[in-house]
């Protein structure tokens, strides 16, 4: 079901299925709650599994014109507190990892695992700063589309970009959805914050990375040694670029299965 939580940077919105161990997912750049639909769907079947339209994206708004990932991780605690959760499994898709690993650092205590779907604890390079204020001028100019029928198709490894060519318009038309203010926001949020590999590294709780070795955004290689490095636990899928819970979706509902059980 779909509900809405008045926060103090957002009017969020989440659904809310299933019963037993709490599994909240958050979204990628450009995404929202329907990009886990399926994912979500059947992991429902075992878990009570929330999912959260980050602020600025989805139907979450943003009461200022400016966001940081630290306010977007104060919002999904506000949302804990409100339904009353105490230990939670939090996995992040890509920008949603970096939203998760805010939280760990600010809200630790209430988390039962980390698992990062396709993200790092690093921050932003110069180079990758300076891409973003690109697409912030994009945006300006009013070429949203173009980079949604961009950034979209590049998350899938090259060789799925066919089959599932169903699914990336999907995707295509939940990003263009995405109003204006809430890219432009999500992106200065991802191009100034903070690199959180020591607090990653001390962080005391089952920790695991999914990694696509056709990433075309996370090279395999430094993922793996990335995550090994910071205590985590790698989950690698053969066949996937940075969307393994829809290019590889059995195997990945079969590794959170293996989250949820470990204590």
């Amino acid at each position: 079901m779909i509900h809405y939580l008045e926060t103090k940077t957002s009017n969020l919105r989440y659904s809310d299925q299933g019963k037993g161990e709490v599994l909240i997912l958050l979204h990628g750049y450009l995404e929202a709650i329907e990009t886990f639909n399926d994912f979500a769907s059947e992991l429902g079947k075992h878990a009570r599994v929330i999912c959260i339209d980050l602020p600025g994206h989805g139907k979450s708004t943003i009461k200022s014109e400016s966001i940081s990932v630290d306010n977007m991780a104060d919002a999904v605690n506000e949302l804990t507190v409100e339904l009353e959760l105490d230990k939670v499994h939090l996995m992040g898709h890509s920008m949603g990892g970096y939203v998760a690993l805010a939280f760990a650092d600010k809200f630790a205590k209430k988390l039962a695992s980390l698992s990062l779907l396709h993200s790092t604890a690093y921050p932003d390079t110069d180079e990758k700063r300076l891409n973003r204020s690109k697409e912030i001028e994009f945006i300006m100019r009013g070429k949203k589309e173009l980079i949604c029928n961009t950034a979209i198709p590049n998350t899938f490894s090259k060789r799925n970009q066919d089959i599932f060519s169903d699914e990336i318009t999907e995707l295509v038309r939940i990003a263009s959805k995405t109003q204006n203010e809430g890219v432009v926001a999500a992106l200065k949020a991802m191009m100034n914050r903070t690199g959180r590999n020591e607090m990653l590294k001390t962080l005391q709780i089952p920790k695991y990375s999914f990694i696509g070795k056709e990433d075309n955004f996370i090279p395999f290689e430094k993922g793996l040694v990335w995550a090994k490095s910071n205590g985590m636990k790698p989950f690698i899928f053969e066949n996937s670029g940075h969307m393994s819970f829809v290019e590889e979706k059995n195997k990945c509902i079969e590794a959170v299965l293996e989250i949820l059980k470990s204590k």
